[in-house]
């Protein structure tokens, strides 16, 4: 999340990119995969349609959902969009079930301009635009990550609180681990939760870049370590991981995406110029499914990033 009042008073610039244990030496990003060249200049699928654009994903019919504009709005192959429903705000989505969306909305106020609340929603919304309430009692819901047993996560990246939402609907702290959490993944065999950390605090705004992996057993969550880092200033937004496991960081405030394998440590830079860049989504459907469809909370694109490699399968 970088919208709002955080938008208009933190000046956010690009920074230095280095693994744990990096020496700070500039790396060489690779030089391809799939007939790919990296790193690689994001095309615009959607331009002038949102003043901005967070939450992408597809849902079980393989169509494409963006948030944008405090509403949820599919987007056509050919770029045009069509709402779909209005919410509060405009953050994180995930596909759940053969056809909804889990759409995370601030709700009526945020941390960032009024303080501490509990008014948040996670709002489940058909491609008919109903709208039911997922979940509640979360302050300001952000990214959401549905998981095996169709139950799902939510970060709240004003504090340092991951939700677990049951089939229910109630809400209960997973874990407190990572400061001002947002983006959130799991690894192909489901045993570790990769986090983004977007802030090292609100109150003053202090940006992060680090990335954190926390194993998992039986649903419970051991203690996270940071496995790479796209430099203070890198604003981690979105996560996204590709067949062969490795996760693809949106850093907002660099304008970039990022590429961590985890067997090397390696950190590649695959994307650049991407102002604001926020969601990553692999392609379905009838979309590109060896591109990252990307939003902007700056600018309000919606990027088309072929990558070369589909995405890891998704639980709904």
């Amino acid at each position: 999340m970088l919208t709002g009042a955080l938008s208009m008073t933190v000046a956010i610039f690009g920074a230095g990119v280095m693994a744990v244990g990096d020496t700070g030496e500039e790396r060489r990003p690779p030089a391809s995969e799939g007939g790919v060249e990296f790193p690689i200049r994001a095309e615009a699928l959607v331009s002038g349609k949102f003043q901005r654009s967070e939450g992408i994903c597809f849902n079980g019919e393989g169509d494409l959902y963006v948030s944008g504009n405090r509403a949820l709005w599919r987007v056509d192959t050919d770029g045009e969009v069509t709402k779909i429903a209005e919410c509060y705000s405009n953050l994180g989505l995930a596909a759940i079930g053969e056809r909804d969306v889990l759409y995370a909305d601030f709700g009526p106020t945020n941390a960032f301009d009024h303080g501490e609340n509990h008014d948040g929603i996670v709002w489940r919304i058909t491609p008919e635009g109903e709208k039911t309430k997922a979940a509640t009692g979360i302050g300001d819901p952000n990214f959401v990550l549905v998981l095996e047993d169709g139950t799902f996560l939510v970060s709240d990246d004003a504090t340092n609180e991951i939700f677990h939402v049951d089939k229910t609907g109630k809400a209960s702290i997973f874990t407190t681990a990572v400061n001002n959490p947002n983006g959130l993944a799991l690894s192909l065999d489901g045993h570790t939760l990769y986090i983004a950390q977007i802030f090292d605090g609100i109150r003053p705004m202090v940006t992060d870049g680090r990335l954190w992996a926390m194993p998992l057993d039986n649903g419970r969550s051991g203690a996270p370590k940071v496995v790479a880092d796209t430099g203070q200033r890198g604003a981690n937004d979105g996560l996204a991981v590709d067949e062969h496991g490795r996760v693809y960081i949106a850093a907002n405030g660099a304008a970039k995406i990022y590429r961590f394998t985890p067997e090397t440590g390696a950190l590649d830079e695959i994307a650049k110029k991407m102002a604001g860049v926020a969601s990553l989504a692999f392609g379905q459907g009838k979309f590109d499914a060896k591109s990252i469809y990307a939003t902007s909370t700056r600018t309000g694109m919606v990027w088309r990033v072929p990558v070369g490699v589909r995405g890891a399968p998704l639980h709904r």
